[in-house]
Order: structure tokens, then C-alpha cells, then sequence
């Protein structure tokens, strides 16, 4: 997603008219922050924030609305019950001035958990990050599904076209597959719609929850990008991260692939044990096992997509691509079926 106007203009208008503040200005003019493959982020500061907003804040646009609606919903909603990730001050959709949906947020400042991967790492930053991130991971994710799920749960359903549970993701991935050509995804979508585990209560979900997507700010730990949320059994949450951690989707030197599979394997061990330490919760393998081939058939969709609309190129840096012939295995050992990457 590339935004191809000035947002430098239309950002103050749109902020004047939603604070009623005419002569707001700029400190910083808006620029853009890396990361994130989904929407584009812009940071800037205000010279005169209004009563109760810091100077620091960014702009976060996103291409499609209705996920857009869902993710400020649960942001603003987890971070007014205490949550820590940045207030939402303002948000829209793609006709209310800056031409696509668009939330403006409190920066959130800190380091990323895996700080100290740059190059080679030493023993100690290893050790260090293994007894570190899963705590991270665990701590933050047991924090968030002790809130009510009520917080959210009037407006999600009111929110047409994006899924809000399980069951309306792999409808929708079944969807997808089927116009993409990808009759085996089909399938997988089939099997776990016919093979779904024991019910379980449903927490806030945040269904993206890696250490790309923490920054850690002293005892503080910041969660960020709730573009993914659901209303889910608190499996599902656990199976995504921990199927992120035990398939990195880092670009390596081929030689050094089974080194991190087997340091990543560790940390997801770690994270399910931590997460179950702090929530006395027991997630049982099967209930894993299934989550984490739903989110595995949810980025083969993806992929699919980009396969489909002939861009797979300018994805090559994406962990879905990376980790793609692992997430293939994964769903042919669970559904019995052979499933390919692309």
C-alpha cells in the first residue's frame, strides 16, 4: 500500500476538525516509519497539542475499511480498559479527508524484544532473548485475555465484511482459496470446519501477537498493529505466536535455517509454558494443533492472493514466504492431504 498524495495538509485539517482546534500546528511535519507490511505508518508531533494529547503522535492508514473499523475498535477499546498499546485520538474512514481509513495514535516508544539480532548475535544475547521474549510474549497475552470480551463484542458484530471469530475466518479463507484457484486450501478449509475442537470461551484475541510487535519501554512492555483481532478461544492467540517463534520467518544463510528453527522451537516451548504459568490455563495439543492450522491456512491465502494477482515478487521479504513450505507441511500432517506452498 503506497499513499501518493502530500499528507501533510489534509493530516492538520482532518486533526483541526476532529479537536475543534483551528490554529493547530505542526512541531514536525509528518514522515514515514518503517515496518509493517499491511498499512503505512507516519509519524509527526503538534506544536499546540489540544488538552490531554501528547505532542508525539502517528498516523496510521490502512487499505481496507473494514478492517480498519475492527482493529480501532478493539484498540481503543483495550487501551481505555488499561491495555498497554497507544490511545487512538482520532480515527476514519476513506471519506473523511485523508482518502483512505486512517487512525491518529499516541507514539509508542521503546525497542523492539529482539534487539540484538542485527548481524551475528553473541551467546549472551541469545540467552538473553531466550529467557526474555517468551516471558514478554506470555506476560503481555495473558494480560490482555483477562479482559471482558464484552468491551468489544456489541460494536465487532456490528462490523460487516471482515471476520470477528474463527469460524468467519476460515469461512472467508475458504472463500479466497476457491477464487484464487487453490483447490487444496479448499480442503484444509473443509477439514477444520468438520473437525473443529471442544468449544472453549472466547477472550480478545490479538491474532498477530510476535515480538515485531512488541516494544519493550523498561518494565513496560507495548503492543502494537491489532489488525488481526478476534473474538477467539484463547488457543488461537497462543497457537499464532507460538507457530511464529517455531517457524521463523527470518531471511538466512541457508546453513544457519536449522540453527533458528531449533533457538525459535526453544523460545515457542518456553512461551506455551510461561503463558500457562501465568494463566493457570492448560491448552491442550490437539486445540493447538488445529489453531495453528488455521493461521498457517490463513497466510497460504495470502500468498495465494499475491500468486493470484501476479505480485508475489515485491513480497519476497515477507515471513509468509519464508515460512511457507513449513506451514504447507503442517497442514498436510494435520489434514492428511497434500498442500503446497504456492
Amino acid at each position: 500500500m503506497t499513499v501518493t498524495t502530500d499528507l501533510t495538509g489534509p493530516l492538520i485539517d482532518v486533526l483541526r476538525s476532529a479537536t475543534s482546534t483551528p490554529d493547530l500546528q505542526y512541531q514536525d511535519r509528518p514522515v514515514p516509519l518503517q515496518g509493517g507490511f499491511w498499512a503505512e505508518l507516519f509519524s509527526f508531533s503538534l506544536a499546540n497539542p489540544p488538552a490531554g494529547w501528547p505532542a508525539e503522535l502517528v498516523a496510521r492508514l490502512m487499505p481496507d475499511p473494514g478492517t480498519a473499523r475492527k482493529e480501532t475498535i478493539v484498540q481503543t477499546a483495550v487501551a481505555a480498559a488499561g491495555f498497554p498499546t497507544p490511545f487512538v485520538r482520532a480515527s476514519g474512514g476513506p471519506d473523511d479527508g485523508l482518502g483512505l481509513a486512517f487512525m491518529v495514535m499516541d507514539r509508542a516508544f521503546g525497542r523492539s524484544a529482539l534487539s540484538g539480532l542485527d548481524g551475528m548475535p553473541t551467546p549472551a544475547t541469545l540467552r538473553r532473548l531466550l529467557r526474555q521474549v517468551p516471558e514478554q510474549l506470555a506476560g503481555s497475552m495473558a494480560r490482555l485475555h483477562v479482559l471482558d470480551p464484552d468491551l468489544v463484542r456489541g460494536e465487532l458484530e456490528q462490523v460487516r465484511g471482515v471476520p470477528v471469530s474463527v469460524a468467519g475466518l476460515v469461512s472467508m479463507l475458504a472463500q479466497f482459496a476457491a477464487e484464487f484457484g487453490r483447490a487444496d486450501l479448499v480442503g484444509v478449509a473443509r477439514w477444520l470446519t468438520d473437525h473443529p475442537p471442544a468449544p472453549a470461551p472466547d477472550v480478545i484475541c490479538h491474532g498477530d501477537l510476535h515480538p515485531f510487535n512488541l516494544l519493550a519501554d523498561g518494565d513496560r512492555v507495548i503492543v502494537l498493529d491489532w489488525s488481526t483481532a478476534l473474538l477467539a478461544p484463547r488457543a488461537h492467540d497462543v497457537a499464532f505466536t507460538s507457530l511464529l517463534l517455531s517457524e521463523p520467518g527470518l531471511r538466512v544463510p541457508g546453513w544457519q535455517r536449522p540453527l533458528v528453527r531449533v533457538f525459535g522451537k526453544a523460545l515457542a516451548r518456553r512461551f506455551v509454558r510461561s503463558y500457562q504459568r501465568q494463566t493457570t490455563a492448560t491448552v491442550e495439543r490437539g486445540e493447538l494443533g488445529w489453531h495453528q492450522a488455521v493461521v498457517c491456512l490463513r497466510a497460504l491465502v495470502e500468498v495465494a492472493s499475491w500468486v493470484h494477482q501476479g505480485v508475489v515478487g515485491a513480497h519476497t521479504a515477507h515471513p509468509w514466504l519464508i515460512s511457507g513450505p513449513a506451514f504447507a507441511r503442517h497442514l498436510t500432517t494435520v489434514t492428511g492431504a497434500p498442500v503446497r506452498a504456492r
